[in-house]
């Protein structure tokens, strides 16, 4: 079938019964003038037209045309044999791009629709179609039902052909080879440079490649693997890092390229449904579907058990997820807006996070090398401080190697990661601590170095001391010499006024450590651990038992730190392994401190002040930067003044 052919079986069908004084003859001779020698193959004189019955009479007798036939054609004959289209489906398609895409053919359409030809009815007659039957047969074509192809009315309420997006892109782009074309329609394919090491954070990462390699050899029906969790946790980057270790060829659906336009849900369907029938029967192949939201509208959970804001039948999304030949990969924010039939059809449901430490650095030096940048020093903080850097390590690598910053991109980071918390980063760890300058009732250096070198991860601490006797800052030392980033709880972190709501927020930040693999430090631990026997209601008492309960079962280290030992459940200290109580400094680690902040000797009377902490210290050395002093005696005025204001030393602040 060529354009020859599709315009005279358009003109015999027109010319049935038609009079050359019928509006549509005469718009059909009018037209046919400057066609007339490719039409009829007679060469017409100058000063003659072509008239309704010659015309009639020269497209009676088919003869042989040996125009070059159109690439439009050709690719969509090759479309019809990758569908495995019957034969009248594929005439119907070749008809319809036809009559859309080449000029003589689309121009004799539109004559016809205007006088009164049904569309559908003459496209089905043009495909083989039985005249009583050739509208149905059009309409119900899989050409129609897959959205290559639709018929869509004008403003002047005529019925025209409709080229959806997939196929316009296919099209235009005219792929040379079928393997291009199954590209084209199926969707892009998808590479990654990462690996499942990159994802070692994922307890089923492997066991979800081996069930997609597995799908695939046994060509097994409604396989479908559901990714949800936070946005920026990597979800689109795992399930392409699935693919690859499946070796499996993955192809994203129904996203829009360069030069298209955003698709509707219904166009990701059509997209869904084609990249289906065109990929089952060659096997070795997955669907990426990310954004499941596309699929099912904007839902929303409802009292009950019925969701608002569905989009779309419920069936017909229950019956595809049962029915889909190529194994299908969805990707989701919210997982709460997902229908339980949706999940339970679902072959596996896996939650990501954000990445732990150490995988972020693993993904920081796979995408220095990706971009050619060395990364800065402060991207390692970075990560301990804000778990979100993980997911804007490329984006800003390659933002320092176009500018040229020398920090491999530790500015763009911190700047990416401050627009996604919507706010300042957290506050930066204390820096390295010289741990001779605590005052406690047994040697910490000793301590810290057996914790670091035994590898043993269940350990729990228990910090007991006044202000300022560095018990946060131990926290911290304690972190990074056992090479994890901290988590710090607050009271004012997991304390709620809804009843249930605390334990919840205790339980999370206990998951929370797990997954990034931390150190997990409560501070102010005794508005939380309080004695039982003083609990006026009793979900308080359920607070306390939750976070108890906790603490035994946790298998990461865990430091609590309190100024009120005396306010804890009895049952807490039994809870950790080790206690340190941190005192205020004597006289020999007061002097080593005094040399420490201010570089030189204490003088004689730094020895008069009792109840001094490192936290003094550090306050004044901050306090020099400011408004500095004339000499070390100076120096102890302004720890006298910080010594003054403590409670126990019976002064009062005014403001």
């Amino acid at each position: 079938m060529d354009e020859y052919q599709i315009v005279r079986g358009m003109l015999l069908r027109a010319g049935r019964g038609q009079p050359a004084t019928a509006p549509i003859a005469k718009a059909i001779v009018e037209w046919v003038q400057p066609h007339a020698d490719w039409l009829t193959g007679r060469s017409q004189a100058a000063d003659a037209e072509l008239g309704w019955e010659d015309l009639l009479r020269g497209v009676a007798a088919e003869r042989a045309h040996d125009a070059a036939r159109p690439q439009v054609l050709q690719l969509a004959e090759e479309l019809a044999s990758l569908l495995g289209l019957e034969p009248l489906d594929g005439a119907l398609l070749r008809l319809m791009i036809a009559c859309d895409r080449l000029p003589r053919a689309a121009g004799l359409l539109r004559i016809l629709t205007r006088h009164g030809h049904d569309l559908p009815t003459l496209l089905g007659e043009l495909a083989g179609a039985e005249p009583h039957d050739a509208e149905r047969m059009a309409r119900r074509s899989p050409v129609l039902r897959l959205g290559l192809i639709g018929f869509a009315a004008n403003r002047q309420g005529e019925v025209q052909i409709d080229i959806r997006w997939m196929l316009e892109r296919l099209l235009d782009r005219a792929p040379p080879s079928g393997a291009a074309m199954i590209d084209a329609l199926a969707g892009n394919r998808q590479s990654t440079s990462l690996d499942l090491g990159d994802f070692a954070h994922v307890a089923d990462a492997d066991f979800l490649a081996r069930l997609l390699r597995g799908a695939i050899r046994a060509r097994a029906v409604g396989i479908n693997l559901l990714i949800h969790g936070p946005p920026g946790t990597g979800k689109t980057e795992f399930a392409k890092t699935l693919a690859a270790a499946a070796d499996v060829t993955l192809h994203g659906i129904g996203e829009a390229d360069e030069d298209g336009e955003e698709p509707t849900r219904l166009d990701r369907v059509h997209a869904l449904q084609l990249a289906q029938r065109l990929l089952a029967p060659r096997g070795g192949a997955a669907l990426l579907f990310d954004e499941m939201e596309d699929l099912i509208g904007g839902t929303e959970r409802s009292s009950g058990d019925w969701f608002s804001k569905r989009e779309g039948s419920k069936v017909f999304v229950n019956r595809m997820l049962e029915a889909n030949a190529v194994p299908v990969i969805w990707t989701t924010n919210a997982i709460g807006n997902i229908d339980d039939a949706i999940l339970r059809r679902m072959s596996f449901v896996v939650k990501l996070d954000l990445p732990p430490r150490r995988a972020a650095l693993r993904m920081l030096d796979r995408v220095a090398r990706d971009e050619g940048v060395r990364p800065g020093d402060g991207f390692q903080r970075l990560i301990e401080r804000a778990p979100e850097t993980a997911t804007v390590l490329r984006v800003a690598a390659r933002a320092a190697r176009l500018a040229e910053e020398g920090d491999g991109g530790v500015r763009a980071a911190a700047a990416l990661v401050r627009a996604l918390r919507g706010g300042d980063l957290p506050a930066d760890g204390a820096e390295a601590l010289d741990l001779d300058l605590f005052e406690t009732d047994r040697p910490i250096a000793p301590l810290f170095a057996a914790l670091r070198e035994s590898g043993a991860a269940d350990v729990s601490l228990l910090l007991i001391g006044p202000p300022g006797t560095g018990k946060t800052a131990l926290a911290h030392h304690l972190a990074r010499a056992l090479d994890r980033p901290l988590i710090v709880k607050r009271a004012s972190d997991l304390l709620s006024k809804w009843v249930g709501e605390t334990e919840a927020r205790i339980a999370d930040a206990f998951a929370e450590a797990r997954r990034r693999e931390g150190v997990l430090l409560f501070d102010e631990v005794d508005s939380l651990l309080f004695d039982r026997t003083t609990a006026r209601n009793s979900w308080e008492v359920g607070q306390v038992n939750e976070l108890l309960g906790w603490l035994d079962r946790h298998p990461l280290p865990v430091v609590a730190a309190t100024n009120h030992a005396g306010r804890l459940d009895p049952a807490t200290l039994r809870r950790f392994v080790f206690k340190l109580e941190l005192r205020p400094l004597g006289g020999a680690k007061a002097a080593q401190a005094f040399g420490r902040f201010f570089g030189m000797a204490a003088p004689a009377e730094l020895t008069e002040l009792r109840n001094l902490t490192p936290g003094d210290f550090s306050v004044v050395a901050r306090q020099l930067r400011h408004a500095p002093v004339a000499d070390a005696l100076e120096i102890v005025e302004r720890l006298r003044l910080e010594s003054v204001v403590k409670p126990e030393h019976g002064s009062r602040i005014g403001f």
